[in-house]
């Protein structure tokens, strides 16, 4: 063979195809699981309708429904594997590299928390670890093939061995949670989508009339500008379909933190509190269905937030409690008649409440509170006495939870919440009388801090709305519906 034969056939070796298969699997397993994520990851909304798919580059694909979607990423995968497999090593190298960046990017962005609903991180720390992992192994992974060819063969050959084996297990992993996540097992738990919507929230405060069958929701942040958080001063009801805004004339200032109740014995709504950029709040409103009252300007306790209010229906009373000062916890409780505050004397020592829940039993004429830190543990207030509850079973202690009291079945409904540890639950609890006991949900709300919550009649369901996990505020909501009787 000549010289000439020699040169043209190492060029035509040259040109031939030789991508190293190692990357492309690593690259197809990468785009299965941003896939897999995205769908995990979507709102609740999107489970009863896939219009209300989250932005991302396959945007049009979720929309057609999870079915639709699978089949799109099999297809896309499938071409990355063609196009992959028959360029050159050079291109192949240029191609995978530019896939690896977006993906990862794509999966680091939509990962946040975790793979929901196979799992959710539940502390900060460990949310933002989350969304570096996948990054850093992948990294890690794409240097140990390319320099395959410089490691011992026995390595080489268990390396593949071992990556193999987790690939297929992983493979598996996102598969199941795709499936999980297009077709959720039923639960007591469902996502509401209304037409309209106050947005997203986070503590802001709702007290539900009676009389008209409404949720009232006023105040609260919904988000951030870039320099300071936006106080929101719109008025919202919720008449068990829909949200309506309310446009009124006068309105109270901006304020998170505050508190709300419905006055039986008036009709109306109150208002007492919270604190916004101006500093703590000591003003007294009321809401009539129509338009905000200034009440008593110079007759209110101390200014405070993180307190709780109440309708105490045996005193035919409005009960505010606890809070702080931004110094130190209040451990002391007032009482509005309509025409004027009292300050209400206890018998022993009181726990020193804040961002605790507070709810009245009306059919034990009690007041009930679960809270976290030194005070940890199930309160009851009666009378002119608070005693800690000494149940043997009892949720996890935790602040800035939800709880609300369901007449319906006569039983108190404990969700979500921080413990000192920042870690964030999701789960629920039933008080009966005097027994927690928690409850099943195959799928739930995900887990959240500050949010908001009541018992509506016209649903015969507790209301979830809002609330925050770790500085991202929710503009969702959910129902619980339990069969009357439920504990």
């Amino acid at each position: 063979m000549n010289e000439q034969s020699i040169l043209t056939s190492e060029k035509a070796n040259m040109d031939q195809p030789n991508p190293p298969k190692g990357l492309i699997y690593l690259v197809l397993i990468v785009v299965w699981t941003h896939a897999a994520v995205l769908l995990m990851n979507q709102p609740a909304s999107y489970l009863h309708n896939p219009t209300y798919a989250s932005i991302s580059p396959f945007h049009f694909a979720l929309q057609a429904g999870p079915i639709v979607y699978l089949v799109i990423v099999l297809l896309y995968a499938c071409m990355i594997w063609f196009l992959l497999s028959r360029v050159g090593s050079v291109m192949n190298l240029t191609i995978s590299a530019g896939l690896l960046l977006i993906h990862l990017v794509g999966l680091s962005y939509v990962t946040k928390c975790g793979f929901y609903p196979i799992y959710q991180a539940h502390t900060s720390a460990a949310c933002h670890a989350f969304r570096y992992v996948p990054l850093i192994l992948e990294c890690v992974i794409v240097i140990l093939v390319l320099v395959t060819g410089y490691l011992p063969k026995e390595v080489v050959s268990w390396g593949k061995r071992i990556l193999s084996a987790l690939a297929i297990v992983w493979i598996v992993l996102m598969g199941y949670g795709m499936i999980r996540a297009a077709f959720r097992p039923d639960s007591p738990w469902r996502p509401l989508t209304p037409v309209h919507s106050p947005g997203p929230r986070t503590m802001t405060a709702v007290a539900y009339d009676t009389k008209r069958n409404r949720a009232v929701l006023f105040g609260g942040i919904t988000g951030w500008n870039g320099r300071e958080w936006v106080y929101d001063t719109n008025t919202w009801e919720w008449d068990g379909n829909d949200w309506k805004q309310i446009e009124t004339a006068v309105t109270p200032s901006g304020r998170i933190l505050h508190a709300m109740a419905y006055d039986e014995k008036l009709g109306k709504v109150i208002l007492y509190g919270g604190k916004n950029e101006s500093g703590n709040l000591a003003d007294l409103w009321e809401w009539d269905g129509t338009t905000w009252h200034r009440l008593c300007p110079v007759c209110n306790p101390a200014a405070r937030f993180g307190h709780r209010m109440i309708y105490d229906t045996e005193r035919d009373e409005i009960v505010i409690y606890g809070g702080q000062d931004g110094k130190v916890g209040l451990a002391e409780a007032w009482t509005w008649d309509g025409n004027g505050w009292t300050y209400f004397q206890f018998r022993e020592s009181s726990p020193g409440a804040y961002n605790a829940p507070l709810i009245y039993d009306d059919a034990s004429d009690r007041a009930i509170s679960f809270m976290g830190r030194d005070w940890g543990g199930t309160w009851i207030w009666q009378g002119d006495l608070w005693q800690k509850s000494k149940m043997s079973v009892q949720p996890p202690g935790r602040d800035e939870a939800t709880l609300v009291y369901d007449p319906a079945r006569n039983a108190s409904i404990l969700f979500g919440g921080t413990n000192e540890d920042r870690y964030l639950y999701n789960d629920t609890w039933i008080l009966d009388q005097d027994t927690w006991t928690q409850v099943i949900t195959p799928s739930a709300p995900p887990q959240r801090s500050k949010a908001i919550a009541f018992y509506d009649p016209v649903r015969n369901s507790m209301v979830l709305y809002g609330g925050e996990m770790f500085g991202s505020i929710y503009g969702d909501m959910w129902e619980l519906t339990l069969p009357q009787g439920e504990q």
